[in-house]
């Protein structure tokens, strides 16, 4: 079994969080601090989320088939028989039950030949594979979780500039009402101010909307509420952190678990292809017997011991459709390895294209954009309040700066997906949990 303890700092002995997740106490999670440490967020869930137990179960399981793998040989058989009970007269006449029975008792042992091997060699790779499989569930739940803690932090982000502006557009229709009321507006524009109010609060419901069912996924990520009280925008930016030069891709993409555990498969499938067209070397059975023979008075000998082999003669089943099975299983396994190193190979490609943009378009937003826009709506609304801009200019510069302030959230939830979706192309969580065992 894999020493998980090793992957958890401070962190309870892994026997003693292998019973039930549900066993856990369910304190709130520091989602902040979870997006910022890679480890604390593998222990926490380490501790909780079931497919990770299960995965964990599953080397146990892997665990125990070596162990019968290693058998030398199969339970012998043991037998007993009662003969000699005669039906109709006896020879001589006024025999009885005990003159005629005779008793056998017998130890049959099959001896394996040329199958251990192979069946050996078939457990220790799925051994090694489950061990794979298990690094692969926590690689791909920890990247799942911190997609939840991060889109969670996002949407959270997204309802506070929403709801700032529409607290600010409250703020400004009551000011421009009490304008209206001493004819210094028209009713038109009013109600034109009115009606981006009401698309704004529109706008506030949905996302509103949408942060909860994100929160209710955060809790389901981490069994637990998710405590984003302290978190905004910029705790994204720490989260899902890659090296300054990324690794070689073909590399990376070859050493990732997922291909070792189709690899270790069809090195398994294999050696199974060869075990089963072993079936046609058959199994010699020899048998030990012992006979007490009551029959002494037709001359039998009253104790005496048989030795015996007997061999299965395979003329019709030595294993060929399942040593066919077997062999179809491996290539299916190699094909995927295959398929796996494509796909990773042409979305490390459209990841990196795209890091490339939203650095770039971050840059431009925080830099020039987003201060220039928060200058031009100040400037409109003094312009405004003074008549000498109309509404249009008004809620065209209250509008483009709170798109620009979406848009830059926006993007820097795409730059953390990116981030987090290049970690997992190029096997990097996986890596860290190979290294921290």
């Amino acid at each position: 079994m894999l020493p998980a303890t090793l992957l958890l700092t401070s962190s309870p002995a892994w026997s003693e969080v292998n019973s039930s997740a549900s066993s856990v106490p369910s304190k709130a999670a520091p989602v902040g601090a979870l997006l910022r440490d890679d480890g604390a967020l593998l222990g926490w869930i380490g501790r909780r989320n079931g497919e990770i137990l299960a995965a964990d179960a599953r080397i146990s399981q892997a665990d125990a088939d070596v162990g019968t793998s290693r058998l030398l040989l199969p339970n012998p058989t043991a037998d007993f028989a009662v003969g000699g009970i005669t039906l109709g007269r006896t020879n001589p006449p006024g025999l009885n039950f005990g003159d005629t029975s005779n008793f056998n008792f017998g130890l049959s042992q099959t001896v394996e030949l040329g199958k251990r091997g192979p069946r050996m060699e078939a457990a220790d790779l799925r051994l090694k594979e489950a061990k794979k499989s298990y690094e692969v569930t926590l690689a791909d739940k920890l990247a799942d979780t911190r997609l939840a803690l991060a889109r969670v932090v996002y949407l959270k982000a997204r309802l506070a500039t929403l709801e700032d502006g529409l607290a600010s557009a409250q703020k400004s229709d009551e000011l421009q009402k009490a304008r209206l009321d001493h004819g210094g507006i028209s009713g038109n524009d009013f109600d034109r101010l009115q009606l981006d109010t009401i698309s704004l609060e529109t706008d506030v419901a949905r996302s509103r909307s949408e942060y909860v069912g994100a929160l209710a996924a955060c809790e389901g990520a981490l069994y637990a509420p998710c405590d984003v009280a302290a978190e905004d925008a910029a705790s994204l930016d720490a989260a899902a952190a890659l090296p300054p030069s990324l690794p070689e891709p073909a590399t990376s993409i070859a050493s990732r678990p997922d291909i070792a555990v189709a690899q270790l498969e069809a090195a398994a499938a294999q050696q199974d292809a060869v075990l089963a067209r072993r079936r046609g070397i058959p199994d010699p059975t020899v048998r030990l017997g012992y006979t007490h023979d009551n029959g002494q008075i037709s001359g039998a000998q009253p104790n005496t011991l048989s030795l015996s082999v007997s061999v299965p003669l395979a003329l019709f089943d030595h294993g060929q459709h399942d040593a066919a099975r077997a062999s179809a299983r491996a290539a299916e396994q190699r094909h995927l390895v295959t398929a796996l190193s494509a796909g990773a190979q042409a979305s490390y490609g459209a990841l990196v294209d795209h890091r490339t943009f939203l650095e770039a378009s971050l840059k431009r937003l925080d830099a020039v954009a987003v201060p220039k826009s928060a200058g031009v709506l100040d400037t409109t609304q003094k312009a405004f309040s003074q008549g000498q801009v109309g509404m249009t200019d008004l809620l065209l510069a209250r509008r483009t700066h709170l798109a620009l302030i979406l848009n830059q959230i926006d993007m820097r939830f795409d730059y953390f997906t990116v981030r987090n979706d290049l970690r997992r192309v190029l096997g990097l969580d996986a890596t860290s949990i190979g290294q921290s065992r």
